[in-house]
C-alpha cells in the first residue's frame, strides 16, 4: 500500500507567465516563497511542488463540473478570465500534511489565484469558501474542503478520504439523501475522532437512526492510476438486521 497518495491542488490564476506569479508572491506577503519548483513556507519550512502551466480553455468547465454549488457565481465567471494555472503537488496521507497543503493554496489565492479544484477528490472551492475553511482548520475543515459525496444509480459514495489518510465508505441505500447525510456523519467520525474501526462493528448517525454493520469494501474502480483512488481502503455501510 502506498503510506502517502499523491494529493493535488488546481489553482487558476491571472499571472502571465512564471516571473510574475514569483513576483505576486512575494507581494502579497503570505509568508511563502517559489523558487524552481518548490513552494516553501518561510516559518513552518513546509514545502510542496508547484507546476506552473498555461491557461487552460477547459478550466472553466471543470471548475463549474466540480463546483456545481457556486457555478452561477461572479467567482465562478471569473476562472474564465484566468492567465495561467498551477497545480500544488504533495503528499496527502495524513490531517497535518493535507492542512499544511491547504494553507499552501490559500498562500496562492492571496497572490490572485482564482479558485481552488481538489484534483485528488474532484470538487472545486471559491476563494473566501477555501479561506474560511483555512482560517477554521481546527474545527476540522479539512474534511469539507478535501472530502466529496457522490450519487450513483444504485450506490452513495465518499471520494477524498485518502487525503486525510483514512477509509472512504459506499452504502447502497435507498433514500439518497439519507445515504450522503450516514455517510457525510459517519466519514466526519473518522476524522475526529480516529476510532479503530473493524468489520463487523455498527454505526448510528445518531439513537434514533437506523444501525448499519461495517464491511470491508473493494472500493470504487476509478481507473488505473486515478487521483480518486483510496489505497487505504473503503468501508461499505450494511443495514444491520
Amino acid at each position: 500500500m502506498n503510506e502517502n497518495p499523491e494529493m493535488i491542488l488546481c489553482i487558476p490564476g491571472p499571472w502571465k507567465d512564471r516571473s510574475e506569479l514569483i513576483t505576486s508572491i512575494v507581494n502579497c506577503d503570505s509568508g511563502y516563497i517559489f523558487a524552481g519548483r518548490i513552494l516553501m513556507n518561510l516559518t513552518s519550512e513546509y514545502s510542496c511542488e508547484l507546476d506552473y502551466c498555461d491557461r487552460d480553455p477547459q478550466m472553466i468547465g471543470a471548475f463549474q463540473a466540480a463546483g456545481g454549488h457556486w457555478s452561477d457565481t461572479a467567482e465562478m465567471a471569473a476562472i474564465a478570465t484566468h492567465q495561467s494555472v498551477v497545480y500544488l503537488i504533495s503528499d496527502g496521507g495524513s490531517r497535518e500534511d493535507a492542512e499544511a497543503t491547504m494553507l499552501a493554496a490559500k498562500a496562492l489565492l492571496k497572490a490572485g489565484g482564482l479558485g481552488v479544484k481538489v484534483e485528488s477528490a474532484g470538487l472545486a472551492h471559491s476563494p473566501d469558501a477555501w479561506i474560511k475553511m483555512c482560517q477554521n482548520l481546527a474545527q476540522f475543515s479539512a474534511h469539507r474542503a478535501l472530502v466529496v459525496y457522490i450519487t450513483g444509480q444504485d450506490e452513495v459514495y465518499s471520494c477524498g478520504m485518502h487525503n486525510l489518510g483514512l477509509w472512504d465508505a459506499i452504502t447502497t441505500i435507498d433514500d439518497k439523501q439519507q445515504a450522503v447525510e450516514l455517510l457525510r456523519v459517519f466519514t466526519w467520525y473518522q476524522f475526529t475522532e480516529s476510532p479503530e474501526l473493524r468489520a463487523g462493528q455498527t454505526f448510528s448517525v445518531d439513537a434514533e437512526s437506523d444501525i448499519y454493520r461495517l464491511r470491508e469494501y473493494q472500493g470504487v474502480d476509478y481507473g488505473e492510476e486515478s487521483l480518486f483512488s483510496n489505497p487505504y481502503g473503503t468501508w461499505e455501510l450494511v443495514p444491520a438486521l
